[in-house]
This record gives C-alpha cells, structure tokens and sequence, in this order.
C-alpha cells in the first residue's frame, strides 16, 4: 500500500453572543461585521469564513445553488454542506445586492410551512435573523441531531436589496433556486446529509537510516560521512543514505561562545527510538579520517535544539527513519 498523505484544514470561529431583535425601518448602509445570534438549535454567524463553506472540515462537496432575487435577477448563491456534527448554510450576495434578513428551513419536506393554497410561508420558517446593517455574507449552522437523517427539504429565503452610491434602489423577495412550491415562485431544494465516516489514518512504514548535515567528506574514498563548516544563521541539509533528504540543521549566531543548532524533520523523517539519536562533535580544523559517532563528545542525546561551543566545524550524525513505500 501506497503512503498516503492527509490534509486537514480547520477553521477556528470566535463571536460574541448577542440576544435576537429586529432591525430598525432606517437601515444603515454601512456594511459591518455581523453579530453571532443563537435561537433555539442553531447559531447564525456573520464572522468571516471562507465564502463557500470548504474550510469547516466538511466532509462532502460542498452543494451550490443560486439565489434568485423576484424570480429572474441572480443576487448571488446559497451554499450548504455538512460534517460530522454540523450542516452549515451560507447566503452570499455579490454585485451590488445585499441581505436585509433571511429566513430558512431545514427538515422534513411534509414539515414545509405552506398556506391553505400550499404556497411556502417564510416568516414560519424556523430559522430566522433579521440584520441592523445590510450584509453580503451570513451562515447558519444548525447540530445534526436536531434534524432527520437522510435527504432533507431546504427553503432558504431572504429579503434583498440592491444598492447603488449608498441607496437602495431595488427591494426584492429572494430564494435559493430549486423546485417551485405551491402557486406561487417560491422555492425549495433536496439536500442529503452526507455520513462522515472516521477516516483511518493513513499506513506510514518507515526505514532506519544513517543521516548526516551535508557539507565536506571526512575521507575521499569509502565512508559518506560528511562535516559542515560553521557559518552564523546558514541552513544546510540533513541527507539519509547520502543523497534522501530528511530535514535542515540551522545554525545560529555565537551567543557567548555558545551555538544554537536547530533540527527539523523533512519528508515526514523522525528520530529513531533509540537513547542517542543526534550525535554532534565541534572541530576547530577541518577533520579527517572515518568518524565514529558513538565517540562524539559536543554533544549526545535526542534533543533537536541544542546548544553546543562553537567551533569551526561540526559533525552532526542522525539515527533517522525515513519514510518508505509500505509493503503491498
């Protein structure tokens, strides 16, 4: 099996929590950042967050619609998607529409509010906010737990307003764009809750190795083993088996006779277990002949920042494992 490689992007969401109103008749056209408002089993967030919902660790493709403001003018999208414990549903206006106050719902289609003649009623709709200042960007986020499994109804409303040099100029009803319910154009769309499956971590094998920081041979011919002049704040190379690359050793200034060697690990390499995985020996001169690791005295143990004297030369050995296909 081949190594596989996961990436994981995690956005972390701070906001303060304001109790629910209803906004003013004189909307202030002055965009700012948004409150956070918990009603009930959801939070409404108009904190920024990457538009369309891709870096809150979901785990399926994220569902895009449009949102139609009065039936034929597209305002913008509405986004929506889940992860494990949460689905998330984003309103994102763009050219010169903005967001006066959504109303969503989330459930069940035979729970759809509708009227006497079956046309959809989004001041029933449960989720609701209502804005003191236009936004352009708003999302609800809502436990997995307080809805059903599978493929659910969605109807997400909002009142809409295009504003040019500062005035409103257009007021319209908008919808995300799906099926049309009842006599009427308003609309609703399927979405299905995607079941998120713990991933198992990926198979990581690894080879041990003999690593070096790259500089000159201690013997032309035989042993690789290589010694690197001290130069203040320069990064070199830590080569396994003379040519993989498993990380950089960085060198410091001299702080009272004293220098900082830095380790850092490349291409997922570690420091095998065992009690003196980084060896280093200082030399004033240029050294010769096979070096025996075991006998360094600058400097033994498994630390990866170290301060050591400072010399002319170091010798820095690694006891490395690097990483290597897994057996099939």
């Amino acid at each position: 099996m081949k190594k596989n490689v996961l990436f994981f992007a995690i956005i972390a969401i701070s906001a303060i929590v304001f109790s629910f109103s209803s906004c003013e008749n004189d909307m202030n056209l002055t965009e700012e950042e948004s409150e956070v408002v918990v009603t009930g089993s959801f939070r409404s967030i108009g904190l920024p967050a990457c538009i369309d919902l891709s870096c809150l660790n979901i785990c399926r493709d994220v569902q895009e619609v449009r949102l139609l403001a009065g039936q034929k003018h597209e305002a913008g999208s509405v986004f929506i998607v889940n992860n494990k414990e949460k689905l998330y549903v984003a309103y994102h206006t763009t050219d010169d529409w903005k967001i006066k106050a959504i109303h969503l719902f989330v459930g069940a289609c035979d729970n759809l509010p509708v009227n006497k003649p079956g046309n959809l009623v989004p001041g029933q709709f449960p989720y609701k906010v209502e804005f003191d200042s236009l936004q352009t960007f708003h999302y609800v986020e809502i436990p997995l737990d307080a809805l059903p499994k599978g493929c659910l109804c969605v109807s997400a409303h909002a009142e809409v307003v295009k504003v040019v040099d500062g005035k409103i100029v257009q007021s319209e009803t908008a919808f995300g764009e799906g099926e049309k319910v009842g006599n009427n154009w308003f609309m609703k769309f399927d979405y299905c809750i995607a079941d998120c499956e713990d991933v198992p971590p990926a198979m990581v094998c690894y080879e041990d190795e003999t690593a070096w920081a790259a500089g000159e041979r201690y013997v032309a011919q035989g042993n690789w083993a290589t010694y690197t002049p001290y130069v203040a704040n320069a990064t070199v190379n830590v080569l396994a088996g003379q040519n993989y690359l498993v990380g950089t050793a960085t060198f410091s200034e001299v702080v009272n006779g004293k220098v900082t060697i830095t380790l850092a690990a490349l291409n997922g390499a570690k420091l095998q277990d065992v009690a003196e995985s980084v060896k280093v020996q200082g030399y004033e001169t240029p050294p010769s002949g096979n070096p025996a690791p075991g006998q360094f005295t600058t400097y033994k143990g498994n630390q990866t920042t170290v301060v050591v004297d400072a010399y002319a030369y170091y010798g820095i050995h690694i006891d490395a494992k690097r990483v290597v296909d897994c057996p099939e």
